[in-house]
């Protein structure tokens, strides 16, 4: 699928990586382990009501963390105590710890949670003793009780304070880390309560490594639905901040030339120009032309006719800056612009806001296209191309009414049907489309992206007749097309033919290397192809092919997705799921919408969640191989 203003296959019909129905990767774990958490506290499973609260008294004594820290590093120094004392301290923790408890019954929280400070005030006074074990386990244990307490009692920020001082001695206490998260989300602390989750589950993990390599039902701590619930919590914030840094970028980058070059067949102008670009002759003769031209009209016409050569090369680049150089020479002086060639002053319009598209220069293309239809404005292909920048700008309607308007003027443009139908796709008006496209293929039969485009349509209807013929015929009009190879995989994929479809998509790579598409086609293939006994799915060829993707087009956004989740997956250090956050990192400076940026944000999220919660527990490796 090339990926392009105007193209909507991957929204509007199902597409291989939507088949796989990928799951949000969790480091080293197997995708198929379903999760769910259980909420438990000390005494019970949920915050009692206010009306239960403790009179909302604060508590008498309260110890800081640092106080919390300190009692527990005494109680492992130890100290000199005789055996009688020993004995007598025991005692009294005891008889301080079951006050807690029947206080504690009696819904006395902050009482409770004054006996419980009291105990470790003692243990911190008599510093310890011989049996410093002993006594650090009871300073876990009380501070677990008093932060339990704590939080019954409506003192959250005392009862997590307590859950970290605990958490920093024993980083492996499932109640207070489970206390913790649910504090945290209480107080919309999302992001440090998606770092419990996580550690949550690494340490699920590390526990059931056995059960997990041989597939034994095991049930995890943290359900899908709460992970997913807690990255929608903090996916608004952060895709608007990467949305505010993509518009603070004065030069965004082209789509790769491949696309570009998708993009300028899909009008029926293409060969016109191309063949025009021919005949003005080379870059090089014509920058000496300009190097001779004084007359700023002229020097206008000049870069119009070296842009558009630049674009016949496939230097896009080179193009973008030769129209926007000839239209700056032309702004404000329309003696110039009517003195210019035949049609020039219109096509160069015309050309900047094609590029000013490409660069998702949305006001920019829009006001260069206007410009251009006042010119003419019976030109159909240029209200065509407005409906363009409204369509990728999200304003469907708007873009609609421009289509009915260019058919108004011209019943038989091909390229207002065949857009058209992308908007009616993304409106999931799938008949409406397949109408578009099927008038389109009665005016042009030959009209090599309404073949593939109804194609994927009758794929997605499961009309498997009718995607066969659409392909053959495509086949007739394109026989060594890359795109024709890729749709014929795609239809393979969905069948189950995994060995056939990745024939086409191997054979669509050697058409066309710089085409992205069947390399991601090719990796989820080989991903869903089952190993021979004893052996491991080819991870490394699938890797190797979404790679590949990105190298040739850095733009190509289900590549990123793809390839994050599967080495994530397959992650046995940090130093490897640190590689995905970077990855992660460069797909959100490639990235052209916000839904693109959204996709990002979701799983770069939980990437950074899982390193941070994975670092908080002294975990380097995590693998359940």
């Amino acid at each position: 699928k090339p990926e392009h203003p105007f193209d909507t296959r991957e929204e509007a019909n199902a597409t291989m990586s939507s088949k796989q129905n990928v799951k949000v990767a969790v480091i080293g774990l197997s995708l198929a382990v379903a999760a769910s958490l259980v909420l438990f506290g000390l005494f019970g499973t949920s915050v009692e009501k206010s009306s239960e609260k403790s009179n909302g008294k604060p508590p008498s004594s309260i110890q800081s963390k640092k106080q919390i820290d300190s009692t527990a590093s005494a109680s492992k120094q130890g100290t000199k105590n005789s055996g009688s004392d020993e004995k007598s301290l025991h005692n009294q923790i005891e008889n301080l710890d079951k006050k807690g408890k029947a206080l504690f019954k009696e819904k006395k929280f902050i009482e409770a949670a004054d006996a419980f400070t009291e105990a470790l005030d003692l243990i911190a006074n008599n510093g310890g003793s011989s049996k410093s074990t002993s006594l650090a386990r009871q300073v876990i244990t009380l501070t677990n009780n008093r932060s339990a307490m704590y939080e019954k009692g409506g003192f959250p920020d005392l009862a997590l304070a307590d859950c970290n001082a605990i958490l920093e001695q024993e980083s492996s206490h499932t109640k207070a880390r489970t206390r913790s998260l649910r504090i945290l989300e209480s107080q919309e602390r999302f992001a440090e309560a998606l770092v419990q989750i996580c550690a949550l589950q690494l340490k699920f993990m590390k526990e059931n490594q056995a059960q997990l390599r041989m597939g034994i039902p095991v049930t995890p701590p943290v359900p899908q639905e709460k992970l997913e619930d807690m990255i929608q919590n903090l996916l608004p914030a952060e895709v608007e901040k990467y949305v505010e840094l993509s518009k603070k970028k004065k030069d965004r980058p082209l789509p790769s030339q491949y696309t570009l070059t998708q993009l300028l067949k899909s009008f029926s102008g293409y060969n016109l120009w191309m063949s025009k670009a021919t005949r003005y002759g080379t870059v090089q003769s014509l920058t000496n032309a300009l190097e001779l031209e004084i007359n700023p009209d002229k020097l206008a016409s000049l870069y119009l006719r070296r842009g558009q050569r630049h674009a016949h090369d496939k230097k896009y680049d080179a193009a973008c800056m030769d129209f926007e150089l000839g239209l700056a020479l032309l702004d404000d002086k329309p003696e110039l612009q009517d003195g210019m060639e035949n049609d020039d002053y219109a096509r160069l319009l015309e050309w900047v806001g094609m590029v000013r598209h490409w660069k998702y220069n949305f006001d920019g293309a829009l006001e260069a296209y206007e410009r251009c239809s006042a010119l003419e404005p019976t030109n159909a292909s240029i209200i065509v191309k407005r409906a363009g920048v409204k369509m990728d700008g999200g304003s469907h309607d708007e873009a609609l009414e421009l289509f009915d308007t260019a058919l108004g003027l011209d019943p038989e443009n091909a390229d207002a049907l065949l857009h058209r139908a992308n908007l009616r796709l993304l409106q999931q008006k799938v008949e409406e489309a397949k109408a578009d496209l099927l008038e389109c293929l009665r005016i042009r039969p030959s009209h090599l992206l309404s073949r593939l485009r109804l194609a994927t349509i009758m794929m997605a209807l499961n009309d498997i007749e009718g995607t066969n013929k659409q392909l053959d015929k495509a086949d007739q009009i394109a026989p060594n097309s890359s795109e024709v190879h890729s749709y014929r995989g795609e239809m393979h994929f969905g069948k189950g033919e995994l060995e056939e479809a990745k024939i086409e998509f191997e054979k669509a790579i050697k058409c066309e290397p710089l085409n992205p598409t069947p390399y991601v086609n090719a990796a989820l293939a080989i991903m869903n192809t089952p190993p021979t006994p004893g052996t491991a799915p080819d991870t490394t060829s699938a890797i190797a092919k979404l790679e590949k993707a990105i190298e040739v087009d850095p733009q190509m956004h289900s590549a990123y997705l793809s390839l994050g989740q599967l080495k994530l997956a397959l992650a046995t250090d940090l130093l490897v799921a640190r590689g995905v956050i970077s990855l992660y990192d460069q797909a959100l400076e490639n990235c052209r919408t916000p839904d693109e940026i959204r996709d990002i944000c979701g799983i770069r999220l939980l990437a950074v969640a899982q390193v941070d919660a994975a670092v908080m527990l002294g975990m380097e490796t995590f693998s359940v191989q």
